[in-house]
């Protein structure tokens, strides 16, 4: 048997990710797993578990959650030889997806055994690590409001009410930056480590997460329209053709966010994140469970 720890958010998917669990723990152990489960009480503590895990010379840390606790554990497994494996648990599970992953953690339990490591680039936005994209606007204010009422009663339709709220609201301040030294200016910015964004859009198609690069979506017209309009050709897979969207590739963002405009990672928004933020890589990869 090889010696893993299963951490999970027992709150991830609107508790969907505990459904179930005794039998989850029973496939990962016929997969040829000996699983020590570990849940998480709040922020940071995936990472800390993670660590923990890694340090008792546990050789594979499982992820049951969404993107933000994949994140965590990630973090807590940089720069050590532990393997992280994924069990799709939360409400859209973006990386699992760009992995080829099913999105039943059951069935990805059952075929643990068969999934092998792939080495995947770890972005650092201001030393924080993330793996799918850090992006600045209004994505990042409306994940601001995730603890709203709406979302955690109504789920998707509720981030989707949100979403129209801010969108009305919001001003579309423009973002300085620049790439490899190169300047730019927009008012929505997502550096993508993989082609997918909240859930099935490619919003940087080819994206590849072990090449080394980031690609830099910019969206450069401010404005409701323009940015309803962004939004209804990405989600028909259209968007590199619109002639304010230009889709760049190079290994470090910095970016100069004006009073207003937010920053979030891996789905999840960072709060207090300072004005003037660096986006690199880090020095080490991750190894990631997936199929062959």
């Amino acid at each position: 048997m090889r010696s893993a720890a299963l951490i999970y958010n027992p709150a991830a998917g609107r508790r969907r990710a505990t459904k179930g669990f005794p039998s989850l723990l029973a496939d990962l152990r016929g997969s040829g797993f000996e699983v020590e489960a570990l849940p998480t009480r709040g922020p940071g503590d995936a990472t800390t578990l993670a660590q923990a895990a890694s340090a008792r010379g546990v050789g594979t840390v499982f992820s049951l959650g969404g993107d933000g606790t994949v994140r965590e554990v990630a973090a807590g497994l940089l720069g050590t030889t532990t393997q992280l494996g994924i069990l799709p648990g939360g409400s859209t599970n973006v990386l699992a997806r760009a992995l080829g992953l099913s999105l039943n953690p059951s069935v990805v339990a059952r075929g643990a055994g068969r999934l092998v490591p792939v080495p995947i680039d770890v972005g650092l936005c201001d030393g924080e690590p993330f793996l799918m994209m850090a992006s600045a606007g209004l994505d990042a204010r409306v994940l601001e409001r995730q603890d709203s009422p709406l979302k955690k009663v109504l789920g998707r339709t509720g981030v989707l009410l949100l979403g129209i709220s801010e969108w009305w609201r919001y001003e579309f301040p423009g973002i300085i930056g620049s790439l490899d030294g190169e300047a730019f200016r927009a008012p929505f910015v997502a550096v993508c480590n993989i082609p997918l964004y909240g859930g099935p859009f490619r919003m940087a198609p080819q994206a590849r997460f072990d090449d080394g690069l980031f690609d830099v979506v910019l969206s450069r017209e401010p404005g409701r329209i323009s940015a309803l309009g962004f939004a209804r050709d990405l989600a028909l897979g259209r968007h590199q053709n619109r002639r304010d969207v230009e889709i760049l590739r190079g290994k470090s963002v910095h970016l100069s966010l004006p009073e207003g405009v937010s920053l979030q990672m891996d789905g999840d928004a960072i709060p207090g994140a300072g004005r003037e933020v660096v986006i690199s890589f880090s020095e080490s990869q991750v190894a990631i469970l997936a199929p062959a």
